[in-house]
């Protein structure tokens, strides 16, 4: 694995500390802890203007590094894409398990059990697939293939939990994050059909990698700004856990030509 491809990881990990440092200083002067409601939106339009940066600074990347990309999921170049899967596949099949632990409080119902359910077959599908034999075989494609659709499963349960939150600021991120890593999953998945969508899985994976740092390293920092509005459980930041190592992994699957990979 070379230096520049692991360095290809600093700008939206950074990028994504210093928008939650920036989130914790907007709630801390701005936001009223009773109501959620921001008091000035200077902090708000900062923010967003600086994620917008970064989007575009993603975007040319991917247009001027992506050209002749390709996807390898075998072999000893993707050792770093079958490592991190299979960090993302365990920590599927532990938010399972968090969400059925959680099935003994007040509020929990019929989703909770579904979405166990799904966590633990996406987090054993893709395990079961990175460890099969042939990657090129049916079955291991379908279990590789699992996470795109809990992915959009994901996204689907987030924006019906809170879009009806008319502090659309306060949920934004999470759900421009869920939507990333959709179109991450969604680029990659094209690579089982004999296409290759290297400049989307840049793009995305790059976005995705930036907004799940903000929102896994901000949210539970923020009790006044999600408090009434957003509720992420433990199954739920394992679940964005893994979706963050499954961007790494796919970002580490891809092949660049431009900086020296075959």
């Amino acid at each position: 694995m070379k230096i520049k491809k692991l360095l290809l990881f600093l700008p939206p990990v950074i990028a994504g500390l210093i928008t939650a440092f920036f989130r914790y200083q907007m709630v801390e002067k701005t936001v009223d802890p009773q109501t959620g409601i921001a008091s000035s939106h200077s902090w708000i339009y900062g923010i967003y203007f600086f994620a917008a940066l970064m989007a575009l600074l993603f975007l040319a990347a991917s247009v001027l590094l992506g050209k002749g990309g390709k996807v390898e999921i075998k072999g000893p170049g993707a050792m770093g894409y079958r490592l991190l899967g299979a960090g993302a596949a365990l920590l599927f099949v532990l938010s399972g398990g968090a969400y059925f632990f959680s099935l003994a409080g007040e509020n929990a119902g019929a989703l909770t059990l579904v979405k166990a359910l799904a966590a633990i077959l996406c987090g054993g599908g893709l395990l079961a697939g990175l460890l099969a034999k042939s990657k090129e075989g049916e079955g291991a494609k379908v279990c590789l293939l699992l996470p795109v659709f809990y992915s959009a499963f994901s996204l689907l349960v987030f924006y019906r939990d809170n879009n009806a939150n008319p502090l659309v600021y306060s949920f934004a991120t999470e759900l421009f994050a869920y939507i990333a890593v959709t179109f991450t999953l969604y680029g990659a998945a094209a690579f089982f059909f004999g296409k290759d969508r290297p400049r989307l899985v840049f793009f995305a994976s790059l976005s995705g990698i930036y907004l799940l740092v903000t929102v896994l390293c901000s949210d539970n920092l923020l009790p006044a700004f999600t408090q009434g509005h957003i509720h992420f459980t433990v199954g739920d930041l394992l679940s964005l856990g893994a979706f963050l190592l499954l961007s790494g992994a796919w970002l580490l699957a891809l092949r660049l030509p431009k900086l020296g990979e075959k």
